[in-house]
């Protein structure tokens, strides 16, 4: 499938009117890395009638945080093989990159906000094996047809805490790995 037929499957999605259409888009769409890019560069252009901003933060578990230490003990292998303290700083690393979250937000608006779109999603959610969502890498979506939310409220509560945003549809993601990632 091509970039324009991609975007053309997420102005459908972006424009559905109803939480029973939106569903059933949810669940056929696949959004490319590629056309997802494509759709936050028209909305800067400002080709369509969305803003676009971007969010995103890291958490990291307390525990895992590196110290000083654990950096400066961190091995060289080409000398030869780690030491206890090495060893036990490189595990602290690979437990620390396992169980970090990287979140990354997309909100889209309307000048008058009446019509908003926020796709968000973590490094475990783009991972297309080892995943909650039994389809694989995927983006989750909530949106102006909530009526419980804001744009101001979604995004408040994605910069706070763990961000669960009950009833988020989801949408199967297909990554190209042909260089740095645009999303």
């Amino acid at each position: 499938m091509d970039n324009a037929t991609m975007i053309d499957a997420i102005l459908r999605i972006v424009t559905a009117t109803n939480k029973g259409e939106l569903k059933k888009l949810c669940k056929r769409t696949i959004i490319t890395e590629n056309a997802f890019a494509e759709f936050i560069r028209v909305c800067q252009a400002p080709v369509l009638p969305w803003t676009h901003a971007i969010s995103y933060r890291d958490i990291l578990p307390k525990n895992w945080e590196l110290t000083p230490e654990d950096s400066s003990a961190m091995p060289d292998l080409s000398i030869g093989p780690p030491d206890k303290d090495k060893t036990r700083a490189m595990k602290k690393w690979l437990q620390m990159l396992h169980d970090r979250r990287y979140l990354v937000g997309h909100l889209f608006y309307s000048r008058d906000h009446r019509n908003w779109q926020f796709f968000y999603f973590d490094n475990r959610d783009l991972n297309p094996y080892d995943n909650h969502f039994k389809h694989g890498a995927h983006v989750h979506l909530i949106n102006y047809l909530w009526p419980e939310h804001t744009p101001e409220s979604i995004l408040k509560k994605f910069m706070e805490g763990n961000p669960k945003m009950k009833g988020a549809m989801h949408i199967r993601f297909y990554r190209q790995h042909s260089g740095p990632s645009n999303t």
